[in-house]
């Protein structure tokens, strides 16, 4: 998995790249934003001043048709020479202000006062119409104007606010007084002094006393409260104070996030902390999907799909092709012996080195339950047998057959007598060798066995035509070449090498009791060994690298677990064939 898992590396870097240029891209395009809005702002603010001076200069000169009213001149030069008439000049001047107030159409003051030289109200129509008894000789605007100085001002009178136009009042020749041209500053007022674009708002302290709505198109609007959040700290900032004007704000709603700028006024109103408030929204982007989101048509348009589809699909084949050839194929190869195993030979496991590493552990776990069920399963079949692999094992890399050597494993208490003898039984005795006779001690006679009521030795070949056999005369003891000839029922005993039966002398039946030494052992074993092999060559099974030492060697080997295992006299193998294969089959007798 080495090529898929570089692929796999490359293509995360190449999209941890892709991201990264995203993020970074996201993050320049918003601080050129901020610093796009934030140089707005300031220009905007300084714009804001000019407008605010213009506003006033626009006011200054509609008043001058008040200033050079002769019923407005004539009044107030009565009012200054004598107080005391002011409440009879001050009927005829209130409809000669209102008259004139209302002929100023949109620039219509929402105060407009008329005073003495000495300051004092004479005539005040609009807001708190005829009242009288108060002036405004300390504001400076009024002082100056007194002298014969146009001026505006901003005045913040209780808790409203007010744009102030005053200019002097003269009658024959001198200063007779002075007219005040008073604008409220209202939502109206705001909006219709806001720039292009940008939202204006006047403060007083910490509360916001008028809010405008922003003109151009799509332009959201801030409410007042969000706007009136940051004033207690712009305020109490040093920088504030020293330049009247604050650091940009970032104002976060619940809808926009905005940037503002705050300043105080020119005029008498900023001692009272009087200001405004310039307000745009700032359009960051919060997410790197909204590049695809706000992409114009011809942004599309400008994008090479052909190139980015054939990267997409090079990139996907090769990460298929990746995986096939070290993910797909290796399970498949592995389906494949897997599914063979059906049909092959129940000892067969996978080759585990056909495999590669991350496969080879699969492999290997399957071999290991294959062994564990096959454990099990012979473990549960009690006198059924097991493989022969498991008795003969695998010598010289050699293997005998598919074949089953099985054992009856009863257990110890409970193994099955040996089946009552069948036909003739010939019972071998062990050799004995006879005693080397002392010097001068006359030969022994050689033991003669006599044969076992029943039991039939098969006849010596013949010595003469006439039919009369001559038994086999024994080995001489005494070297003088007598032989005695064997007594009648005597039980015959041998010495020196038993050769094997061969198929003249007919099968050899098992004693009762089993062999009683090595040599009849062995023939007991030629026998089973010549049995099996005849049968395998019957079922068409090869017998070439299966030699009778090694084929000894394992009898012997599982005779000595069973005796260890179940106490018994001899152990019993039997050849018999199962499912078209021969298989032995060892039974631990008792006796």
């Amino acid at each position: 998995m080495l090529v898929s898992k570089f692929w796999t590396l490359l293509l995360a870097l190449a999209a941890g790249a892709m991201l990264a240029v995203v993020l970074l891209a996201r993050d320049v395009v918003n601080r050129e934003r901020v610093e796009n809005v934030t140089a707005i702002l300031y220009k905007e603010l300084a714009k804001t001043d000019i407008a605010f001076n213009l506003h006033a200069r626009k006011r200054l000169d509609v008043l001058l048709s008040v200033a050079v009213d002769p019923d407005v001149r004539s009044a107030l030069m009565a009012a200054s020479a004598s107080p005391e008439k002011v409440e009879k000049i001050q009927e005829k001047l209130l409809g000669t202000l209102r008259q004139r107030n209302d002929a100023l159409g949109k620039y219509r003051g929402d105060m407009l006062i008329g005073l003495d030289i000495r300051g004092n109200v004479v005539a005040q129509v609009g807001l708190r119409e005829r009242a009288t008894g108060y002036g405004f000789r300390g504001f400076p605007a009024v002082q100056a104007a007194l002298r014969g100085y146009i001026r505006d001002d901003v005045w913040k009178i209780n808790t409203e606010v007010f744009l102030i136009a005053a200019r002097p009042v003269i009658e024959q020749g001198r200063y007779v007084g002075a007219v005040v041209h008073a604008v409220k500053i209202s939502d109206r007022l705001a909006t219709e002094l806001s720039p292009s674009g940008v939202q204006l708002a006047f403060f007083a302290a910490n509360t916001m006393v008028a809010v405008g709505s922003p003109t151009g198109e799509g332009v959201i609007k801030a409410d007042g409260p969000f706007l009136a959040k940051p004033l207690d700290a712009v305020l109490a900032s040093k920088p504030f104070k020293e330049k009247g004007y604050s650091e940009i704000q970032r104002i976060d709603t619940q809808m926009q996030e905005f940037m503002a700028v705050y300043s105080l006024v020119k005029g008498e109103a900023a001692k009272n902390e009087v200001g405004f408030a310039l307000v745009t929204p700032v359009h960051t982007m919060a997410a790197p999907t909204e590049f695809y989101e706000k992409a114009g048509k011809q942004d599309i348009e400008a994008l090479p799909k052909v190139s980015l589809i054939a990267g997409i699909v090079l990139a996907a084949l090769f990460g298929w092709m990746w995986n096939w050839l070290e993910g797909q194929r290796p399970i498949t190869r592995l389906y494949r012996h897997v599914k063979a195993l059906e049909k092959s030979d129940p000892k067969d496991q996978l080759n585990i080195y056909k495999f590669g590493r991350r496969v080879r552990k699969v492999a290997v776990a399957i071999n290991t339950v294959f062994d564990y069920k096959a454990k099990a399963l012979l473990a549960s079949m009690e006198g059924k047998g097991k493989s022969i692999d498991s008795i003969l094992g695998s010598q010289d890399g050699a293997r005998l057959s598919s074949a089953s050597f099985k054992f009856v494993e009863a257990k110890a208490d409970d193994i099955p007598a040996a089946p009552p003898p069948t036909g003739s039984v010939k019972k071998i005795e062990p050799p004995s060798k006879p005693p080397t006779p002392r010097a001068g001690t006359p030969a022994a006679p050689a033991p003669v066995s006599m044969p076992v009521t029943g039991v039939h030795a098969p006849p010596p070949p013949s010595s003469s035509a006439t039919g009369v056999h001559a038994p086999p005369p024994p080995p001489s003891s005494s070297g003088t070449g007598v032989h005695a000839p064997p007594m009648p029922g005597a039980r015959l005993k041998t010495t020196g090498a038993y050769p094997p039966p061969t198929a003249a002398a007919g099968p050899v039946v098992v004693p009762e009791s089993g062999p009683t030494n090595e040599q009849e052992e062995q023939v007991y074993f030629h026998q089973i060994y010549e049995e099996f092999v005849a049968l395998k060559r019957k079922l068409g099974e090869p017998v070439e690298q299966l030699t009778f030492d090694r084929f000894e060697g394992t009898l012997k080997k599982n005779r000595d677990t069973l005796v260890a295992r179940y106490n018994c006299r001899f152990v019993k193998f039997q050849v018999y064939e199962k499912d078209g294969k021969a298989s032995l089959k060892a039974t631990p007798v008792k006796v």
